[in-house]
C-alpha cells in the first residue's frame, strides 16, 4: 500500500487512468493504492467544488493582504500604540 494523503492518490489514479494508451482497471489502481472505488469517483465528483473553494480562498487573502498592507505601517507588534 502506497503511504500518502488519499487526494494525492486520487491524483495519481486520474492521471493513470487518462492516459491515451491506458489499459489500467480503476478497481486495480484504487486497490494498490488502498483507497476506495467510492472514495475516488466522490472525490472525482466533488472537483468542480474543490475549484471554487481554492479559487474564493485566493481572493479572500488577496482582499486580507491589502487590508494587512493599507497605510503601509506596521500593524500591531512591539512599538504600536
Amino acid at each position: 500500500m502506497i503511504r500518502s494523503m488519499p487526494s494525492a492518490k486520487y491524483a495519481i489514479i486520474r492521471e493513470m487512468t487518462t492516459r491515451d494508451n491506458n489499459e489500467l482497471n480503476t478497481v486495480w489502481l484504487c486497490n494498490i493504492a488502498g483507497v476506495s472505488r467510492s472514495g475516488y469517483y466522490r472525490w472525482l465528483n466533488a472537483e468542480p467544488v474543490r475549484l471554487l473553494r481554492d479559487e474564493q480562498d485566493k481572493t479572500d487573502f488577496e482582499v486580507i493582504l491589502e487590508a494587512y498592507n493599507f497605510r503601509g505601517y506596521s500593524k500591531g507588534g512591539v512599538g504600536y500604540k
